[in-house]
């Protein structure tokens, strides 16, 4: 009896661990029933998304170089009546020297503003005129680099890159992220790198949270998820259009767009797979994709760097991802009401 137990148990487990994660389940039942209606043997072959698309180029690629500040330049800051003693003190510790870019981006949201304020203090103060040179001489290398550093801080951060990582199963069926705390996190992000445009901004209200921003994007895969499942969709629908295309072209399931039992099968298979399936699946990845793509395009288009070009490959519209995607979405759909139309069963044009 033990025996018997231990072998069930183990069976269980076994099978458990063998499952196919839910969103390749939904595809795969959808393909296999879409080929039996229109009586086409294929096989989905599912590649894994490092083969579909690029890699996250290295580190040092990503990595925009900033201009230095020499160290004999920062200590004429060294001003009370500029705010900036405690600043600066903080940064010439060998923990400051050492920050990681999160702690980099929050001490530049408070000392930029900070800086230029100081500029303005001593802008007409003939008793400050050489130090009223070299704050303004620090202040240009800081807006020069500002957008670099945001940059770097984000981009070239650890928990920004396991996001483009492609080796994360797909996002899962009816998950909802669109409200999610990461979206909310990348609309900081996209709020900060706004500030490239504006020369009078203050230091955001949130500055001090961004540590638990960070913490969000580490604890998040949502990115990795998303490009899986789009390597997902893309290859389910390549091969499901271009099995349904083969089918147009063999003998038609119809013939002077009267309808018969294969057809009535294929009906139910469009509406119970396709529409009632596989459709919200797409709508769920197409809405959450687009909102997390427009943030990362929105950081792009403020901080305007040759380095973000990589990024477009991924979240731009045109980029390799979308754009296969997108082609494969139209050519799928118009296989479809290409197969409906030969029994009349085009949707909105049934009798």
């Amino acid at each position: 009896m033990k025996h018997w137990l231990t072998l069930l148990i183990s069976t269980s487990f076994i099978a458990g661990c063998i499952d196919t994660d839910p969103a390749q389940s939904l595809v795969e039942t959808y393909a296999e029933r879409t080929s039996r209606a229109i009586d086409i043997d294929f096989d989905l072959q599912l590649n894994k998304t490092s083969k579909l698309y690029p890699i996250l180029p290295d580190r040092r690629e990503r990595t925009e170089t900033l201009r230095p500040i020499t160290e004999g330049l920062i200590d004429v800051l060294d001003l009370k009546q500029c705010g900036l003693i405690d600043l600066i003190a903080q940064r010439n510790t060998s923990l400051g020297k050492l920050a990681g870019g999160s702690q980099r981006l929050i001490y530049e949201l408070g000392f930029i503003p900070k800086l230029r304020s100081c500029q303005k203090l001593l802008t007409g103060d003939s008793s400050q005129t050489d130090v009223l040179a070299r704050v303004q001489e620090i202040n240009q290398i800081k807006s020069d680099n500002w957008p670099k550093q945001i940059w770097n801080s984000l981009y070239s951060s650890p928990e920004m890159e396991h996001h483009f990582s492609l080796g994360a199963a797909p996002l899962l069926p009816d998950a909802d992220y669109s409200t999610s705390e990461l979206m909310l996190t990348m609309q900081r992000f996209a709020e900060i790198a706004e500030t490239q445009n504006n020369t009078d901004w203050q230091t955001p209200s949130f500055a001090n949270e961004l540590e638990r921003d960070y913490e969000t994007l580490y604890r998040s895969n949502f990115g990795s998820e998303w490009l899986a499942s789009m390597a997902l969709l893309t290859q389910v629908l390549e091969q499901t259009s271009e099995a349904i295309n083969q089918r147009l072209n063999d003998r038609p399931i119809c013939f002077n767009q009267r309808q018969n039992q294969k057809s009535e099968i294929l009906w139910n298979v469009f509406m119970k797979f396709y529409v009632n399936s596989l459709q919200p699946y797409i709508a769920q990845v197409e809405r959450t994709g687009r909102q997390w793509s427009n943030l990362h395009q929105a950081i792009i288009a403020s901080l305007n760097l040759p380095q973000s070009r990589w990024l477009d490959t991924y979240t731009h519209p045109e980029g390799e991802v979308w754009s296969r995607y997108l082609k494969a979405r139209e050519n799928h759909t118009q296989s479809w009401q290409n197969i409906l139309d030969q029994c009349g069963l085009r949707p909105g044009n049934q009798n």
